[in-house]
C-alpha cells in the first residue's frame, strides 16, 4: 500500500467513526509511522509502506477509535511553532492559548526594552511547559519560574526544556500557585483550569477519558483555582508588572470585580482569540 492510499483508507476509517478532522488525524498517524513531515508525506504518495509499517498504522489508529488524543499516540504536539513531548500527565497545549502567549510575548519585549534589564517571569501551572518554552524563545532576556503542582508535569517540563536547551532560562519548581515563589515578579503567565467541575463530564471522550482532570477542573464556579491564585498575587509583583490569565467564556463577568478589590487601581483588558471569544485577561499593575 502506498502513502497516498494509506492515507485515504484511514481518513475513511476514521470519517465513519465520527472522528473530527479526520484527514488531519489520519496525516498525523501516518506521518508519525513513516517518520516524515506532512509536506513530505504529500511530496511522496508513492511511498509504499512495508508490512511492519501497517501493523503500526493500524494499531494506533484502534487507540484513536478509542478516543485517545493523537498527540498522545505520537507523544508531540506543536505550540506557538515549538514541538513539545507530551503524554497523559500533561494537558495538550490548545490553539487558543497562543492568545495568551502573544499577549504576554508582546508585554514582555516591551517591558525589556522600557527597563533595560532581565524580565522575571512566572508561568503558573506550567503542565508540558509550553508557556514557559514559548516566552523564553522569544524574549531572550527572561528569566521564567514555571511551577506545577503534579511531579508528573514537571517531569514532562524537564523534557521539553532541556530539549530545546533552555534550562538556563527557566526554573521549574513543584508548588501551589505562587506559594513557592519569593521574587517579586514582573510578569505572570497562567492557564489554570477553567471548567466547572459539573461540566467536565459532558466534554468531548478524547478531553475527558484521557486528559488530567488537575488541568481541567476549575470547581464549581469554573473560576476556583484562577481566584486561589489572585489572592496569592498581592506582594508577589513588582510595579509596572502584569498578569495575563486564560479565561472561559463569559468569566470576565465574575473575574473583573475580584481583580479590582484584590488589586485596587490596576488595569484590566481583555484579548479576544480567534473564534472571537474573550480568552486573555491582562491585568496591569501599578502600585
Amino acid at each position: 500500500m502506498t502513502a497516498g492510499e494509506a492515507l485515504r483508507k484511514y481518513t475513511s476509517i476514521l470519517q465513519q467513526a465520527g472522528i473530527e478532522e479526520a484527514v488531519g488525524e489520519a496525516t498525523v498517524l501516518l506521518c508519525h509511522v513513516l517518520r516524515l513531515g506532512k509536506a513530505e508525506i504529500f511530496a511522496q504518495p508513492e511511498r509504499t509502506l512495508s508490512g511492519g509499517e501497517l501493523t503500526l498504522l493500524d494499531g494506533l489508529t484502534a487507540r484513536r477509535l478509542r478516543h485517545e488524543p493523537s498527540a498522545y499516540i505520537t507523544g508531540h504536539r506543536e505550540f506557538f511553532g515549538i514541538d513539545l513531548l507530551v503524554d497523559p500527565r500533561v494537558l495538550i497545549p490548545r490553539p487558543e492559548t497562543e492568545t495568551l502567549v502573544e499577549a504576554a510575548i508582546e508585554f514582555g519585549r516591551s517591558w525589556v526594552a522600557r527597563n533595560q534589564r532581565r524580565m522575571l517571569a512566572a508561568d503558573i501551572g506550567t503542565g508540558s511547559g509550553a508557556i514557559a518554552i514559548a516566552l523564553a524563545v522569544h524574549i531572550p532576556e527572561v528569566l521564567v519560574y514555571a511551577v506545577d503542582i503534579s511531579p508528573g508535569a514537571l517531569d514532562i517540563a524537564t523534557l521539553n526544556v532541556r530539549r530545546h536547551g533552555l534550562d538556563d532560562q527557566i526554573i521549574l519548581m513543584q508548588g501551589n500557585l505562587l506559594e513557592q515563589i519569593n521574587q517579586k515578579l514582573d510578569l505572570i503567565v497562567a492557564n489554570l483550569p477553567y471548567i466547572r467541575g459539573g461540566e467536565l463530564a459532558g466534554l468531548q471522550p478524547e478531553v475527558y477519558l484521557h486528559e488530567p482532570m488537575v488541568a481541567l477542573d476549575g470547581g464549581d464556579r469554573g473560576t476556583d483555582v484562577i481566584e486561589a491564585m489572585l489572592r496569592q498575587v498581592p506582594g508577589k509583583m513588582a510595579p509596572g508588572g502584569a498578569l495575563f490569565l486564560e479565561i472561559g467564556a463569559g468569566q470576565e463577568e465574575r473575574l473583573t470585580p475580584i481583580v479590582r478589590d484584590i488589586l485596587p487601581g490596576s488595569d484590566v483588558t481583555l484579548v479576544k482569540d480567534l473564534a472571537g471569544i474573550d480568552r486573555c485577561m491582562r491585568i496591569g499593575y501599578t502600585e
